[in-house]
């Protein structure tokens, strides 16, 4: 193995319980955008025109996250940045007038932008006010905005970023996120031929090496290191090949869909 980030990338696309075949390549995630977007600009009205409230349960917020944590395994969780801690007052967009607004601009700022330099402005201008508890996991809303510019966004993913690059990210903060982000591009671009413009890719491979699916690649030149690294790579494959030959169909079909009803067009 010449590259075994291509190795590790190629062995990912064949594996039938990775996020590539089991979301990614879901039929149903494509109509999913949809209505996650119509929830979104909901979410926007309903801020706009003060009828939101003052609580996630049973905002137009808390539909659409779930929404979104229902996206299979990669996104589940992701209904927890938003719940409302009232100990802590975090998110602190729910009794805050101003921060809700806030929140409600960048939402629709990002619904109606077009290229990365709006998207990236509009992020600083939230992270400027600093707004408690209102970080990064916002990315999973904008990356269903603009799929090709925001990768999705969780520890997992940055366990899994940081696994792979070295890097030492941090949760929580948005010029983390950014920062990452450029490199979760390069990386993109670097096995284009692999991956996908989407970044929901590129983010469900640092999801399942982040959880453990998969090791990372030594970054070393010990080639004892590497060659350990590439015979538990091939076994994990046969191991996984054998165990889905034995589950049969039912192993290899997807779920169905769980689309939230009142994201219906």
């Amino acid at each position: 193995m010449s590259d075994p980030m291509r190795a590790l990338i190629q062995r990912w696309r064949e594996d039938a319980g990775a996020t590539y075949q089991t979301w990614f390549l879901w039929d149903e995630r494509v109509k999913n955008f949809r209505s996650i977007r119509r929830g979104i600009q909901q979410v926007v009205s309903d801020i706009e025109a003060g009828t939101f409230g003052n609580a996630y349960r049973g905002s137009s917020l808390e539909t659409v996250v779930h929404s979104i944590a229902e996206q299979r395994q990669i996104f589940k969780g992701a209904d927890h940045a938003f719940l409302w801690k009232p100990k802590l007052r975090i998110p602190d967009i729910y009794e805050n007038p101003d921060n809700q607004r806030a929140f409600g601009r960048l939402l629709d700022a990002c619904v109606c932008c077009t290229v990365e330099a709006q998207i990236l402005a509009v992020i600083r201008q939230i992270d400027a006010r600093q707004i408690k508890g209102l970080g990064p996991a916002v990315a999973n809303l904008l990356y269903f905005l603009h799929p090709t510019l925001v990768p999705p966004f969780n520890t997992a993913i940055v366990n899994g970023y940081n696994a792979l690059t070295g890097a030492k990210v941090k949760l929580g903060r948005w010029d983390e996120f950014l920062a990452m982000r450029q490199g979760i591009l390069a990386l993109n671009a670097e096995y284009r031929d692999l991956l996908s413009n989407d970044l929901g890719a590129i983010g469900g491979l640092l999801f399942d090496v982040g959880s453990a699916r998969y090791a990372a690649p030594p970054r070393t030149n010990d080639a004892a290191a590497r060659s350990a690294w590439e015979a538990d790579l091939a076994k994990l494959r046969e191991e996984k090949r054998q165990g889905f030959q034995g589950c049969g169909r039912r192993a290899r079909g997807r779920p169905h869909a769980h689309r939230d009803p009142r994201l219906a067009a």
